[in-house]
């Protein structure tokens, strides 16, 4: 599963900025129209194919939970949900009276069809309750049982991530299963998609709170730059999020300075240095600890990130489940750093050291098409780094190379993210932090035998011990130097003067649209 992101810029951007509809356009006389820039066409929106852009989905489809702020789960298509002592059965009670938007009615037989699409899937072993899925029982109408294998204690958790576990009509398939329409039960319908922009109408027939304007078009807008000349000009409303269209803290800074309602809200996602575990100089803790001490997290926050970052240096925000304390955030210290090789054995060689006649050298891997930006953050790290006595390479590749070299360790050093809200803790623990977990291209950050039994033990741990053993692998991870966590960007949005009342919902998964008015 790559969550990475791969923002596409070109001239065709340009073309389609051309085309938008002016900002002087009538609005519609049932609420109006809200424009939203995004970076890729949506597809198709199929639930079981990786061909769609992520941040749409849960505009259309419902789950059976809503992820709320901070990971409270909250009701969505269930409006009940218990997990048994034995953790082996976990039973929905239903919402009744929801149709999906061709009409078809969601109860318990619907709700058993879509989950039989990925529950024991092999492609969806990556999420824990298909992996330990045997089978589903339906009590009654509007109440089913889901029963497991073996005990998934974030089973609930995971029934807010966005594809694939979100409901579709069963008569939106066609004769082989293969989803043909994105029909869903959600506050929006797709009325059309293209290559330009997809259109969104309201769900009049709606079970739940319904948005206040009437449609929403996706704009496909893949420059940053076109993105915010766009809003400044009026012809977007809003621009931003990191799984809609990354709105950069440098061009958001400039925005705000214009007098642009900017909203900057606490990440749930960290900006990781990686160390290869099959690296012989970083399998050296004491490189490790000279790279976690002399990194500058407060001027990569302030500089690079335009003061829209917080620095860390825990693997998880706070704001995720589980996250457990904090650990003291490092100031820089070069001395201490220096004193760090010194005792590892590490010997002043002019500029930089050596052991055993091997100079300090390390391979820095860098991707900008993996993620954005990385380039400008990796050479200040290594200026930091230079000053200590390292002698730092930047290897800066394409997306395709990234996604050879990481999962392969090719690399002493390369940046890693967390997946965040939904998916987190347990979704990057058990992708990045776990021998055989199923992580894709994203690689691993750090593997260890020891650190498996203790990520095991957080994962199938529930009630107050979970939060116990979570613990035990973030000391763990921070005692053993396993990685450099750095920054928490925050999640930058931009918005035009005539929309009121603008909130982010829990996750940047979510398009932000509820309680919104717009103005004429």
């Amino acid at each position: 599963m790559s969550l990475h992101r791969n923002l596409v810029a070109g001239v065709a951007s340009l073309l389609l900025l051309s085309a938008l509809p002016s900002a002087s356009t009538a609005r519609a006389a049932d609420g109006g129209t809200l424009k939203v820039g995004i970076a890729a066409e949506t597809g198709n929106l199929d639930l079981l194919q990786n061909v769609s852009t992520l941040s749409s989905y849960t505009a259309v489809f419902d789950g059976l939970l809503r992820y709320g702020q901070n990971g409270v789960l909250e009701p969505a298509l269930a409006t009940a949900w218990s997990i048994s002592k034995d953790g082996l059965s976990l039973t929905f009670e239903l919402r009744k009276g929801v149709k999906f938007s061709d009409g078809t009615p969601f109860n318990a037989e619907t709700a058993k069809w879509n989950l039989l699409r990925w529950m024991g899937v092999d492609d969806f072993s990556w999420i824990g309750v298909s992996a330990a899925f045997d089978k589903i029982v339906i009590d009654n109408p509007y109440k089913l049982t889901i029963k497991l294998k073996r005990p998934v204690p974030a089973a609930p958790l995971e029934m807010t991530i966005v594809r694939p576990v979100r409901f579709l009509s069963p008569k939106a398939v066609d004769a082989k299963g293969k989803q043909v329409k994105p029909i869903g039960t959600g506050p929006w319908i797709v009325k059309s998609y293209d290559a330009a922009q997809t259109v969104l109408v309201r769900n009049d027939a709606y079970w739940g709170k319904k948005p206040l304007f009437a449609k929403m078009e996706l704009k496909v807008v893949p420059d940053e730059q076109a993105r915010v000349n766009a809003l400044r000009s009026g012809d977007l409303d809003v621009i931003g999020g990191d799984w809609v269209a990354q709105l950069s803290p440098r061009r958001a800074k400039m925005l705000k300075g214009a007098n642009i309602q900017v909203v900057a809200e606490p990440g749930t996602a960290a900006m990781l240095l990686g160390f290869s575990p099959k690296s012989p100089i970083m399998k050296d803790k004491a490189v490790r600890d000279a790279i976690f001490t002399g990194v500058d997290r407060a001027a990569i926050a302030s500089v690079l990130f335009e003061g829209f970052a917080d620095t860390t240096a825990d693997v998880f925000p706070k704001n995720v489940p589980h996250a457990a304390k904090r650990h003291p955030v490092p100031a820089r210290n070069v001395a201490r750093a220096q004193k760090y090789l010194t005792d590892g054995g590490w010997t002043k060689s002019g500029s930089g050291y050596t052991k055993g006649g091997a100079p300090l050298v390390i391979d820095f891997l860098v991707s900008e098409e993996s993620l954005p930006g990385s380039r400008r953050i990796a050479e200040m790290i290594q200026s930091q780094l230079t000053e200590i006595g390292f002698q730092v390479q930047i290897s800066s590749v394409d997306n395709a190379t990234m996604h050879d070299r990481r999962p392969a360790f090719k690399y002493d050093m390369t940046f890693f993210t967390s997946y965040g809200a939904p998916y987190d803790p347990h979704g990057t623990l058990s992708s990045l932090y776990f021998t055989t977990g199923d992580s894709g291209p994203d690689g691993k950050v750090y593997v260890a035998d020891e650190l498996d039994r203790l990520v095991v033990a957080a994962l199938e741990a529930s009630g107050p011990a979970r939060d116990v053993k979570m613990q035990a692998v973030f000391d763990w991870l921070y005692n053993n130097t396993a990685v450099c966590p750095l920054v928490v960007a925050q999640r930058l949005w931009a918005v035009n003067p005539r929309v009121k009342n603008f909130k982010l919902p829990a996750t940047d998964y979510d398009l932000p649209f509820m309680d919104m008015t717009l103005a004429d």
